[in-house]
């Protein structure tokens, strides 16, 4: 049973949705966590789940939960990324590969 405001855990998860063609997106996953995983830990960021689900004959949508402690370390992340080339880089390569994705950020209520 979820009690609201009672769970421990992170002050802000970030959900990213990425949807690759399906043979893409073992590979993406694989390069999500090797190449871009280590950066966002440096940024603050940690990933705490990744999961798929197939939204077609040849889709699938990877779905990436990062936590981070509080909203301060949320926006010093985004400061962050944003004088990283490598970030810009990454979601660059990403969107030429991807059919979709998007970001929720979500604070503890």
């Amino acid at each position: 049973m979820y009690h609201w405001g009672l769970m421990d855990g992170p002050g802000v998860t970030i959900v990213d949705r990425v949807t690759l063609g399906a043979g893409d997106a073992a590979s993406w996953l694989g390069r999500l966590r090797s190449d871009y995983a280590p950066g966002a830990e440096r940024r603050g960021m940690q990933l705490a789940a990744a999961w798929w689900s197939h939204v077609g004959p040849d889709a699938v949508e990877v779905t990436v939960r990062w936590d981070l402690a509080d909203v301060a370390a949320f926006w010093a992340m985004r400061r962050a990324a944003g004088q990283d080339p490598a970030v810009l880089e990454w979601w660059a390569a990403t969107d030429a590969l991807a059919i979709a994705r998007s970001r929720n950020v979500c604070a503890r209520a």
